[in-house]
């Protein structure tokens, strides 16, 4: 379940990527082990603390759906994107189609990347919210990252990507409008093979 927003106040829905196929970790990275939990539970759990979210929306891979079905996702709720081989365009469709109509914007995070705390999303939340730029992001000592914020205007040309890594190509051509908020930490590594896992590992201890 979801809770509402207040009245009157703006709406942000947060959007947990983890429909991919995860073919370069050659099984399901979602549900490798990290603290206690899967990988996407210690994410979503962490997307879900933010208070600047109204709803959260997870989106999975099909082979997914089961197994999610049986876990506790708090107050997010799920969404399955039907067409995992066209990358993350294809979650985002499922993700948009889920989002409550009065959503005046989505945060996208993604769901192999534990390192996006709370803290964060809430502060690029706060920054959009003064501002009401197109577009938001972080950038971590120089480099840009998610979570990546999308303002209403956004979701038809979102929906109608197509292909992996295509959100940024609408990045590239509004970063020079882009409301971009200055993050002193390192950039959260993403998990896409055993080498970048066991890294990840190493630095949680």
């Amino acid at each position: 379940m979801t809770r509402g927003a207040a009245p009157g106040r703006t709406s942000i829905a947060g959007l947990v990527l983890a429909g991919g196929r995860s073919e370069r970790m050659g099984q399901p990275k979602q549900l490798l082990p990290y603290r206690g939990r899967t990988l996407l539970e210690w994410v979503v759990a962490e997307v879900c603390r933010a208070a600047l979210l109204d709803q959260v929306v997870v989106v999975l891979n099909p082979a997914l759906a089961s197994w999610a079905r049986e876990r506790d996702w708090g107050r997010a709720w799920l969404a399955v994107s039907e067409q995992p081989s066209d990358g993350c365009s294809a979650s985002y469709r499922a993700g948009l189609d889920a989002v409550a109509a009065r959503a005046e914007a989505v945060m996208v995070v993604l769901g192999d990347q534990p390192g996006i705390s709370a803290t964060v999303i809430d502060r690029l939340g706060a920054a959009w919210l003064e501002r009401r730029a197109p577009l938001a992001l972080v950038r971590y000592r120089g480099d840009l990252g998610h979570p990546l914020l999308f303002g209403r205007e956004l979701f038809g040309e979102l929906a109608a990507l197509r292909g992996d890594k295509a959100a940024w190509k609408l990045v590239d051509r509004l970063l020079g409008s882009a409301l971009v908020v200055d993050v002193d930490a390192p950039y959260p590594r993403d998990v896409d093979t055993w080498v970048d896992y066991q890294a990840l590992l190493e630095e949680s201890l």
